[in-house]
């Protein structure tokens, strides 16, 4: 035995000595400049268990640490203090209560020793929870605690998976409470109770606790909103909340802030008002959820700020700094993330006027508190509590490589030579990404080791099994596109993205290359477009435009996120290629045996692969890292191959996001590509195209791989698109023009014609006509199936993903701007009157520059739905849907966007539309010089 060790340890020695070590990385920190402010522990030798909440109780001038396990601590604020004690160990004395999440201590505690918990309990019925508040009095003994037998039950209500819990006096005395949707993340809002206010779920409660009425051990202020709304719970204060975790009261200005824990794309952050509706689950902020689900009484309203999943997962709300050591943090509400650990600050006057990243932390920020002198602490789920600092090397230079020659990954850019221990790889199957090539990298440090990961973590990215690798790694692909179709001569690159190895996670970076060809720049952290020429026989000129996106940090990691462990293609199924694996073992970078078992891929675009496995790949390599739990994709379908087919709920599963117009539509709809809106989101440009994000071109070859994949399967009752029009796919084919505008009135037959034209002479008269006639079609579920053929839409226009960076670095002329506004195209004189001229139906612009900046006006118009005037809130009334112009005793008047008066009955119920009238995107067809121009006009009226 001791013969064998040494042998296999001598094998083991060899193959390290074989290995040469990657010792050129020249990748330090990150290319920002260090964070304005740092983190410093305090109390330094107390450490708690899962905390939730830090209080401070002024009349006992002590902390108030409250532990998820049921116990509230009680300690001195003094650096140098060792011990706590307890305050209340709630599950000695009551065996039923499994979580305690909030205390507050009535306004007039001195007086009264009143203090309320807000607490889990599990019911006499097996696995069914409730979330209770109650009442407690402190002990009159000499120590500080609380009297587990004085509890008085104030509110209960079901207990779940989201239950908000926070308890907050307000200044009106009277006290606060959050409430989740008591429901598991997926389905999202299982119980349908974000919009349900005859229930006390997904709300912030307001109850006054000094007064009993109707059996009650609590009585209803005069001034709820809901009071007097029929079978509304007048407890309600606001709601359409998913899972409100901590709030807190200004004491300056007496705003009530929340941060809402998202679903699956954003986090938010809101400014409660009284009676307010904030969405969930008809939206997730300013995403689409339940788009048709039944509303609330009142309208939607937008959160003050809103985060991607690229920069925070699980909000934690904060307090606004009343302090003193942070002077240029006074009056900012501060606020972070559990699980990206970031802190930001904001402003907030009637409108956002500031918000900023101040600190970036490797801790699971919990809750925030503040002292008796409004100084601010935030507390780490392992259990530390942390203050934020002035950073005195916040100018410190920056380290970061500005160029990829200076990335220690290549002895010779022009060549792609890699340095010493940096290894070129290629893989299996690659998704799709505009007719583009690429090469792959691979480096880690020294003689480090990639691993696997022991569990899953899916807020750190780390999934079982996967590939763990050392900090300092780094992972790079060069893209490069043909200038000339079929020409491999011609090829240049174009970028080359990094996924660098940083705090435990990875950062994306992008380098873009130069005109010679012999070196690439990093680019800032927005993204941009860029516009290429391709010579190409089959477009009409010769020639056609190309833009290519190169993508912003932030959307990077929306695919490369952590639910996907972030990397998409460094994986076994992938590597198994001309011994790559082997060669990666034999050098020594696996510190441990792979896992036999991978998913079976095969490329797409191989025809001798099995239909099945290629379409799943391709699905896989396209779809699964935002179509998975969590991944961010909102359409409640999963796309990972590992999955079976019923398990992804695709085939004959109803849409979530919308039909498209397609009657019948399922996502995979059995034997129709038709009527099947995955297929339909990948034919078409502009928005609701998918791939969201990295594609402008649509993948013809991948459309047939799909499209023969969905025919595949059993019909399920309803007679496919291609086979009950066949014989007017074949008459256009013909030459016979007379059918056109008949399949041009659904979209699931226009998409049929725009397959049945690819590939056919664009110069012949029936085909050019059929395109024509396409693109001028005013409904976009019918007119961008056809924008593939339009070689307009890949010039210097902005397209659907504008960067306001770029438009507003642009010089605008007012003059030139006013002929933009009034252009036809532009749709803005459509709806709004300026110079006697335009259509009276938005908002009067006369003094729009008056009350907006450049910058203010653009975010308008970018994102038009983010903040809607009351006045101007879109209501429908069965198809009628527009503006209420008038509403009297005797008629209701709602004006559409054609300027057509409908007329009603008085007494008519509305419903109200989040969308605002100014649709997305208007700003797709114009340069950014063209925009700017626009802009600088508004700006202009005065």
């Amino acid at each position: 035995m001791r013969s064998l060790l040494i042998g296999l340890l001598f094998v083991s020695l060899s193959i390290h000595a074989a290995r040469t070590p990657w010792v050129d990385s020249r990748f330090h920190g990150t290319p920002g400049p260090p964070p304005a402010y740092k983190l410093k522990r305090v109390f330094p030798n107390l450490t708690f268990t899962n905390p939730v909440e830090l209080t401070w109780a002024p009349h006992l001038n002590r902390f108030m640490m409250v532990e998820l396990g049921t116990k509230i601590h009680l300690f001195e604020n003094k650096a140098g203090v060792t011990e706590t004690s307890l305050l209340l160990d709630l599950k000695s004395v009551k065996p039923e209560a499994t979580r305690v999440y909030s205390i507050a201590l009535h306004p007039k505690f001195a007086k009264n020793q009143r203090a309320f918990v807000v607490y889990n309990y599990v019911k006499s019925e097996p696995k069914n929870l409730g979330t209770r508040v109650s009442e407690f009095k402190f002990s009159n003994e000499t120590t500080v605690r609380i009297n587990p037998a004085s509890e008085k039950e104030i509110i209960t209500w079901r207990g779940g998976g989201h239950n908000g819990c926070s308890l907050r006096f307000g200044p009106d005395g009277f006290l606060y409470i959050s409430t989740g949707d008591a429901a598991s993340p997926s389905p999202p809002d299982g119980l349908n109770t974000g919009q349900d206010i005859s229930d006390l779920l997904a709300s912030i409660l307001r109850i006054d606790v000094d007064s009993q009425s109707e059996g009650k051990n609590y009585r209803i202020p005069a001034n709820n909103p809901f009071r007097e709304t029929k079978n509304a719970r007048p407890e309600v204060w606001a709601y359409g909340l998913r899972n409100p975790w901590r709030m807190s009261f200004d004491p300056v200005k007496g705003d009530l802030w929340v941060g809402d824990v998202g679903w699956e794309s954003l986090e938010m952050i809101h400014k409660v008002q009284r009676g307010g509706n904030y969405g969930w689950s008809i939206m997730e902020g300013s995403q689409n959820v339940k788009p048709n689900g039944t509303r609330g009484p009142s309208p939607l309203l937008a959160p003050t700020v809103e985060h991607p999943h690229t920069e925070a997962l699980s909000i934690t709300g904060g307090y606004v700094y009343h302090g003193k050591a942070l002077p240029k943090l006074r009056g900012a509400y501060i606020y972070g993330d559990y699980v990206t650990g970031k802190i930001w600050g904001l402003r907030h006057d009637r409108r956002l006027t500031w918000q900023e990243e101040l600190v970036d932390t490797p801790l699971r920020i919990i809750c925030f508190g503040v002292d008796v002198t409004q100084e601010l602490y935030l507390v780490d789920y392992a259990g530390g509590i942390y203050r934020l600092t002035q950073n005195n090397q916040a100018d410190a230079p920056v380290q970061f490589p500005q160029r990829l020659s200076e990335t220690g990954l290549f002895a010779d850019t022009k060549t792609l030579t890699p340095k010493s221990g940096v290894i070129q790889y290629d893989i299996n199957a690659k998704g799709w990404f505009d007719n583009a090539t690429s090469t792959r990298v691979v480096a880690i440090p020294g003689r480090t080791q990639i691993d696997l990961f022991k569990k899953t973590d899916v807020y750190k990215g780390y999934l079982k099994n996967a590939f763990k690798f050392p900090e300092g790694s780094v992972i790079a692909k060069t893209i490069s596109l043909e200038m000339e179709r079929d020409n491999s001569k011609s090829t240049r690159r174009v970028e080359t993205q990094i996924l660098h190895r940083h705090n435990d996670e990875w950062r994306p970076y992008n380098y873009v290359w130069n005109v010679e060809q012999t070196d690439a720049l990093l680019t800032p952290k927005e993204g941009h477009n860029r516009i290429f020429e391709i010579k190409d026989s089959a477009s009409p000129g010769g020639t056609r435009k190309q833009t290519w996106r190169h993508a912003s940090r932030a959307e990077c990691t929306q695919c490369h996120n952590n639910r996907s462990a972030n990397l998409l293609a460094f994986n076994p199924s992938q590597l198994n290629r001309n011994r790559q694996i082997e060669k990666f073992q034999e050098l020594g970078w696996f510190a441990k045996p792979l896992p036999q078992k991978q998913p079976e891929i095969a490329d797409p675009y191989d025809t001798d692969s099995p239909l099945n496995t290629r379409a799943r790949t391709y699905l896989q390599l396209n779809c699964a890292h935002c179509h998975r739990r969590g991944g961010g994709g909102t359409s409640i379908f999963e796309a990972g191959i590992e999955l079976d087919l019923d398990s992804t709920q695709m085939l004959n599963h109803p849409p979530t996001q919308g039909d498209l117009g397609i009657r019948d539509a399922m996502i995979v709809h059995g034997s129709d590509p038709y009527r099947s809106t995955l297929y339909n989101r990948m034919a078409r440009l502009g928005p609701g195209r998918m791939p969201r994000l990295g594609s402008t071109v649509i993948d013809e070859t991948g459309l047939t791989l799909i499209r023969k994949w969905i025919q595949s399967f059993p019909h399920n009752g309803v007679r496919p698109t291609q086979i009950l029009h066949a014989d007017e796919i074949n008459n256009v084919k013909a030459g016979k023009t007379g059918v056109i505008q008949d399949l041009l009135k659904q979209p699931n037959t226009a998409l049929l014609l725009a397959d049945a034209l690819t590939g056919e002479d664009p110069e012949q008269l029936n085909i050019r006509k059929a395109r024509d006639q396409a693109l001028q079609k005013n409904d976009p579920n019918i007119r961008d199936l056809f924008r593939r053929f339009d070689q307009r839409q890949t010039d210097n226009r902005l397209g659907p993903t504008p960067s306001a960076t770029d438009i507003l670095a642009q010089q605008g002329v007012a003059t030139r701007g006013r002929k933009v506004f009034f252009r036809t195209t532009t749709l803005c004189s459509t709806c709004h009157r300026l110079e006697d001229q335009g259509r009276e139906f938005g908002p009067d612009l006369s003094r729009i520059g008056a009350q907006f900046n450049r910058q203010q006006i653009l975010e308008h118009i970018l994102k038009p739905s983010q903040v809607i005037n009351p006045e101007y809130l879109l209501r429908q009334v069965g198809d009628t849907v527009g503006l209420i112009i008038s509403r009297d005793d005797k008629a209701l008047v709602i004006r559409d966007a054609a300027g057509v008066d409908h007329k009603f009955p008085p007494n008519t119920n509305t419903k109200v539309l989040l969308a605002s009238a100014m649709p997305p995107g208007l700003l797709a067809s114009l340069t950014a010089q063209e925009a700017a121009d626009l802009i600088t006009y508004l700006r202009s009226k005065k």
